[in-house]
């Protein structure tokens, strides 16, 4: 397998070079390429990789100044967290010479003081919103100031949350008023994502009470909502993707992937469990993880493509993570299986150029499908999961 891998690899990567970056974001663009030729420099240690990166560097930061960037906003997904996150990332570990500290102060204070406005109208989310500045503060160094950012950001979310006898859960505003009166439990837009991400500032943050409270009682409410499962009757799903706070009947389509579905609670519960020491949660994730891979039919996961987001690469590399998380071997058996069926697909979709326009997508495109394969073929973790929660 590793040689197939390798080989459609080395495919995706000539198809990635050869095509144009359309802006210079981190889930769509050229700093999501940035971040890729990165992994590929630390996996291998081929020096070209390396200047590519560089070269995708230099030209960002000249779109910059030039007065017409290809960044928007402040947001993780295509905007200033994203830009802070990738360049962390390759400088920390002395890929380029970059003093972060020095040189992002200005775009840290940007970042912080749009999050403190954002959090006021709920507009948390993490791809768009205040939870991507966070994210990105959490993984910068100690530092006074990112420290005083991280921990007032941390403060003003937690008191924007919902208090009731169920436990705690967020509003957030996307792109729908009615948004902020659903409850998402996914991932990518809701509160697995936003407890995952209490979870990674808890190590550094001075809030650690706050943070335990709030994540403890933010399961304590996911819980409330745990469906049964029903196999015979095409019932698959654990947990509902969204809610209404006094819903009396809960469903949940059967879809399966980085952005929704089951495996982002049983990431929460891992490391919440962990965490604060809490067996009962790891063993209710180990339940609803084994659960999961009995769901192998298109039926059972809604999986019809290879991307990341909700497709094989997405599940193949979860379950590389949940293994990292729990050691349960079952979880690499997962692994395997759904590797393989983003090599069919894969093989498939290449044919009928399914990703043409989207050979830089992270989530969508070919670029998340390579992180995963380039992750298999490497003989120690890479780390690039981390700024998706994984």
């Amino acid at each position: 397998m590793l040689q197939i891998v390798q080989h459609q690899i080395n495919r995706l990567n000539e198809i990635i070079d050869g095509s144009a970056g359309g802006n210079d974001s981190f889930i769509g663009g050229q700093l999501g390429l940035t971040y890729y030729y990165y992994q590929l420099y630390k996996a291998t240690g081929d020096p070209d990789y390396r200047q590519r990166m560089e070269d995708l560097v230099v030209q960002i930061f000249a779109n910059i100044n030039s007065g017409c960037p290809q960044l928007i906003g402040t947001s993780f997904s295509g905007g200033g967290a994203g830009l802070g996150y990738v360049m962390n990332a390759i400088s920390r570990e002395g890929a380029i010479p970059f003093n972060i500290d020095e040189q992002f102060g200005e775009l840290d204070n940007w970042l912080f003081n749009t999050a403190c406005y954002q959090l006021e109208d709920d507009f948390i989310d993490f791809l768009h919103g205040a939870l991507g500045t966070v994210h990105y503060f959490t993984e910068r160094s100690p530092a006074e100031r990112t420290d005083f950012f991280l921990d007032e950001l941390i403060i003003r979310l937690c008191q924007r949350v919902h208090k009731r006898d169920a436990g705690y859960w967020f509003s957030n505003y996307v792109l729908e008023l009615e948004d902020k009166q659903n409850i998402n439990l996914g991932l990518s837009h809701g509160q697995c994502g936003f407890l995952l991400i209490l979870l990674n500032a808890y190590p550094r943050s001075a809030q650690k009470d706050l943070i335990e409270e709030t994540v403890m009682e933010g399961i304590r409410f996911i819980r409330k909502y745990k469906m049964d499962v029903d196999f015979s009757n095409d019932e698959y799903s654990a947990f509902p993707f969204k809610v209404s706070e006094n819903a009396t009947e809960i469903s949940a389509p059967n879809r399966l992937g980085w952005c929704y579905g089951d495996l982002g609670e049983v990431l929460l519960f891992y490391r919440a469990g962990k965490l604060f020491r809490n067996d009962e949660l790891i063993t209710l994730a180990d339940v609803i993880g084994a659960q999961t891979l009995l769901r192998r039919s298109e039926n059972a996961t809604m999986v019809r493509d290879s991307a990341f987001c909700h497709g094989a690469a997405g599940l193949a590399h979860f379950y590389r993570r949940l293994y990292a998380e729990s050691r349960e071997p079952v979880y690499l058996e997962g692994h395997e299986y759904w590797i393989e069926q983003t090599i069919l697909l894969l093989e498939k979709e290449l044919v009928l150029n399914r990703y043409t326009g989207k050979e830089h997508g992270l989530l969508d495109g070919l670029l998340g499908v390579a992180f995963v394969l380039l992750s298999y073929v490497t003989p120690f973790d890479l780390g690039w999961s981390k700024c998706l929660l994984l």
